[in-house]
């Protein structure tokens, strides 16, 4: 495959922000330090933040290119409207909680000029600590989920020493991978195009694993390198209303497995969410009959669950 009339530009990188004053600064500056000899663009698209994430950007990066949203419009769909704003013959996908190491770019982009087969390339991955972040991943099912959360997190949220030794034995090498993790991910224009962008059905979340399955089931390879290493510190975009974003995870979940699994495989991820769901609204009716925890949280913990437990059963 070879991509079709090449824009001017040989990068454009697409930041998509929602009330990010925390971490934007930081990843902006990056940019700039580490795209220096590339030509490219930078194109910010913000989902009217209310935190100053757009006034850091008119006044700190005049050549930062904004589009202000008027209402949130979902990562999906802000992501390609700033795909179909720029003119990058490669187009960086980046999340504005991270920041670029030195080379990296330059890295990424030699690797795409040397493996014309790939679509899209995904790098390493660390933590705030610089300790290694899963970066890619296998074919999204419901058992292979349920193995990567807990198998993963027992790195991502207790260090336990053997996962981090098959993690890093894993993320160790150039590789082809079902999917990578799309806080940055270097996309080719063509197989985007060929892609028809992101699937805008996912207002957050999973939309990655989407786009890397279309793109792969179109012929091209999407590919993982440790070359290339950004910093992610995770959930820059979410903590502002934290209930929200898991509601949307389980919403996008759904709908994916609806789009690539089937009916199978999502009548089994639905009944495992209800009785989820059921087992926690007991056991926060039960804290409540006992007094144990705060009023306000339990009765707001209550609320998403049966929220959720609504969106399971109500998902056609």
């Amino acid at each position: 495959m070879t991509d079709l009339n090449p824009a001017h530009l040989e990068l454009s990188i697409i930041v998509v922000t929602y009330n990010s004053r925390r971490h934007v600064r930081d990843c902006l500056e990056s940019l700039q330090r580490t795209a220096t000899g590339i030509h490219h663009e930078v194109v910010v698209v913000d989902n009217a933040s209310q935190d100053g994430t757009q006034d850091i950007i008119r006044n700190e990066f005049p050549k930062v290119r904004l589009i202000a949203n008027a209402e949130n419009q979902g990562f999906a769909r802000s992501n390609n409207q700033g795909i179909s704003q720029s003119q990058g013959r490669y187009i960086l996908l980046l999340n504005p909680d991270t920041v670029v190491l030195p080379k990296a770019l330059a890295i990424l982009i030699k690797e795409m000029n040397q493996s014309p087969e790939t679509g899209l390339l995904g790098c390493r991955l660390l933590n705030a600590d610089r300790s290694l972040q899963q970066s890619f991943g296998y074919n999204v099912s419901f058992w292979n989920e349920a193995v990567r959360k807990i198998f993963f997190n027992l790195w991502e949220n207790h260090r336990f020493p053997p996962v981090g030794w098959v993690l890093r034995s894993l993320h160790s090498s150039t590789r082809e991978v079902a999917w990578v993790k799309g806080a940055c991910m270097l996309s080719r224009r063509q197989a985007l195009l060929d892609a028809k962008l992101m699937d805008e059905a996912f207002f957050l979340y999973l939309e990655d694993a989407d786009l890397c399955r279309r793109i792969r089931q179109l012929g091209w390879q999407v590919r993982y390198t440790p070359k290339a290493e950004v910093i992610h510190f995770g959930g820059g975009s979410v903590r502002s209303n934290p209930e929200r974003s898991a509601l949307e995870y389980r919403r996008s979940q759904l709908h994916y497995f609806k789009k690539h699994l089937g009916e199978k495989e999502l009548n089994i991820l639905k009944i495992y969410l209800v009785f989820k769901m059921r087992k926690n609204i007991l056991m926060v009716n039960f804290r409540q009959w006992v007094g144990w925890g705060a009023p306000g949280p339990l009765a707001e913990q209550k609320q998403f669950f049966r929220e959720t437990l609504s969106l399971v059963q109500g998902f056609q």
